[in-house]
């Protein structure tokens, strides 16, 4: 089973996202796991079972970072790579990012020319990934869509207050990202943080996926809630 991003309007750009339906793996990895970095012998193989894409997806080795890489062939590798953004300008390569939890962005100008796929964990946010990726792109900023895919909502997300205080330390306007419950404790909205850093570059042209990695067992793997857990991939291509 796959979910169709909906804001892409240009009919030349192609875009995934799978959930944890479909494969081969077995438990604690059922069944469409495409965490090839982990344990699991069978997620090379359910890399080969998409439809529809122009070739199998080739993972980066994702650290967490705000370290953005350009296409300009398919890569060779899995973990060839080591980033947690990626762009390309080039018809038939598929940009692509694992997640369990946390959030995956496409992007995609309304002209077709460019598209992105980026991880964004809290610290890649903190580093400001989806800002060093989009001024990449070399858009104006009012001609991109962005889709925020499946992630850990706020309600399990709980932080400490540091966490927020870090934050908001850096930029005031994510104050209202975190929320305090009724324990005193701090919860982070990842969508919401990415919501609001996109805003702040005049992008407006955004939709986010309503799913909850943490509370969908039934679809999506969850790092925080399962500890050894599957991912799953988030795609977007031009296409030829």
């Amino acid at each position: 089973m796959i979910i169709k991003p909906d804001i892409f309007t240009n009919k030349s750009i192609g875009s995934q996202q799978s959930t944890r339906l479909g494969g081969v793996s077995e438990k604690p990895y059922d069944s469409m796991n495409l965490g090839i970095f982990g344990n699991d012998k069978q997620a090379n193989e359910n890399t080969k079972l998409f439809t529809g894409l122009p070739h199998a997806p080739v993972f980066m080795q994702q650290v967490h970072s705000n370290k953005v890489v350009e296409y300009v062939h398919v890569p060779e590798a899995h973990g060839q790579i080591t980033a947690d953004a990626c762009f390309t300008r080039k018809k038939n390569i598929v940009c692509c990012v694992l997640t369990a939890d946390c959030l995956p962005v496409l992007i995609a100008d309304k002209q077709a020319s460019v598209v992105a796929a980026v991880h964004c964990g809290w610290r890649g946010l903190f580093a400001n990934i989806l800002k060093q990726t989009i001024a990449q792109l070399n858009c104006e900023n009012s001609e991109l869509q962005c889709w925020l895919g499946p992630c850990i909502s706020y309600k399990p997300y709980q932080v400490n207050a540091e966490f927020r205080q870090k934050f908001v330390a850096k930029d005031k306007d994510l104050a209202h990202c975190f929320y305090l419950d009724k324990k005193k404790k701090w919860h982070a909205d990842l969508k919401k943080i990415a919501v609001t850093q996109l805003k702040s570059l005049g992008i407006t042209q955004i939709t986010q996926s309503p799913y909850c990695t943490y509370d969908n067992k039934n679809l999506f793997f969850s790092y925080r809630r399962d500890g050894e857990t599957g991912r799953m991939a988030s795609m977007i291509w031009i296409k030829e």
